[in-house]
């Protein structure tokens, strides 16, 4: 059997938490998502060239999908950071699309 390492520990921590979510609607479980993804969903968009306020806008936005979609998530297919990374990049594909095409 192979050696868990801490990231891998962690990782199942946070899987663990998303099915909560998905179950259950676990407040507890999503405030351990929030604390450990929003600042590094935050920093993602800040290295994407958001404003301070767009990269605030983008880790709420992707951490109120993460909260409505939990369910979706697949511990089989991804990692829980690669699927909320997943949805972050996609909110600020929208937002960018919003901003270059405004109605």
């Amino acid at each position: 059997m192979p050696e868990r390492t801490a990231d891998t520990l962690v990782a199942d921590e946070l899987a663990t938490c998303l099915t909560a979510v998905a179950a259950h609607q676990d407040r507890k479980a999503f405030r351990t998502l929030f604390d450990h993804f929003a600042p590094r969903v935050r920093a993602y968009g800040l290295r994407l060239g958001c404003t301070p306020q767009q990269a605030e806008e983008l880790a709420q936005e992707t951490m109120v999908k993460v909260w409505r979609k939990a369910g979706l998530f697949d511990p089989a297919k991804a990692a829980p950071s690669t699927w909320i990374f997943r949805i972050a990049r996609n909110q600020r594909i929208d937002a960018f699309r919003r901003e270059s095409h405004p109605e």
